[in-house]
């Protein structure tokens, strides 16, 4: 840890905004003690885990979501290239083809870069693709007119070096996509009543503002609201919430009695958040 000192003696960090963030994100683990007993690990759960039917194509999309809009309003008019880190199947980038005629996709799950691949070539744009963890990977990837990461900045604990290598990586602006605060905050109140474990407030959209004036960067952002389905609770429901809650098939109905009772609150404010590129 990068500090200071005080005029009274005490150390304080350099960056507190970026310290406080990969604080944030360490008190999301879950507990030792509650690992250790559950019958699956519910390590892909634990931040924010994403089925590959969620990030596909093959699901509707609005191609003018206001991260979309943002993203188009600094791409060439012609023959721009998107660079689109934690892409998943395609969902960011798909809109963004035309006015894009080249796309690279970065991701760590080869599945979700094999759909990617499909997605693209379908649309018939050139594509190429990146498999790895951000930043590791930035040495060997291209940089873009535009970079896009959506949904991703939360399960990332070093924020700052991440940051970067977008900046790096993007000749004209970064565009990311969040929600306003950490995706399973919505799971609090369960966790306090199957294992008296409180989480944590944070991190926020305001942490990731604080981090990126921290680091030198002045992002432009804005708020929006997106309308989402209610919970449903079924067997599919059930058996993801007893994945995350580390509990056992044994408790399913106590869980889904739960669940009927106290709907975790879907995620519904995000924000879109724009920087200038630095590639």
């Amino acid at each position: 840890m990068t500090t200071s000192t005080t005029s009274g003696g005490v150390p304080e960090p350099l960056f507190p905004a970026t310290e406080q963030w990969g604080r944030d994100l360490e008190m999301w683990g879950v507990p030792t003690h509650i690992v250790d007993q559950a019958p699956e690990s519910p390590a892909p759960e634990s931040t924010w885990f994403h089925e590959i039917g969620r990030c596909s194509v093959e699901q509707p999309i609005d191609r003018d979501g206001q991260s979309h809009r943002w993203a188009r309003e600094v791409l060439p008019p012609v023959g721009g290239t998107v660079l689109d880190v934690g892409c998943g199947g395609g969902r960011s980038t798909m809109p963004l083809v035309p006015p894009a005629t080249e796309v690279v996709g970065v991701d760590t799950s080869g599945m979700m870069l094999d759909a990617f691949v499909a997605a693209m070539s379908a649309a018939g744009v050139a594509r190429r693709t990146v498999h790895g963890e951000w930043p590791l990977v930035a040495p060997h990837t291209p940089v873009a007119d535009v970079v896009v990461c959506h949904h991703v900045v939360f399960d990332v604990g070093d924020i700052a070096p991440f940051l970067l290598a977008l900046t790096d990586h993007a000749r004209l602006a970064v565009v990311m996509e969040v929600p306003v605060r950490h995706p399973m905050s919505a799971w609090a109140g369960a966790w306090r009543h199957f294992w008296n474990v409180e989480r944590p407030a944070g991190p926020t959209l305001g942490g990731l503002l604080a981090v990126l004036r921290e680091i030198g960067v002045d992002p432009e952002h804005q708020e929006f609201a997106r309308d989402v389905s209610p919970f449903v609770v079924d067997e599919h429901s059930v058996a993801v919430a007893r994945r995350r809650l580390c509990l056992s098939a044994e408790r399913d109905a106590e869980l889904a009695d739960w669940l009927n009772r106290h709907p975790p609150p879907l995620v519904d404010r995000y924000a879109t958040v724009r920087w200038p590129g630095d590639g």
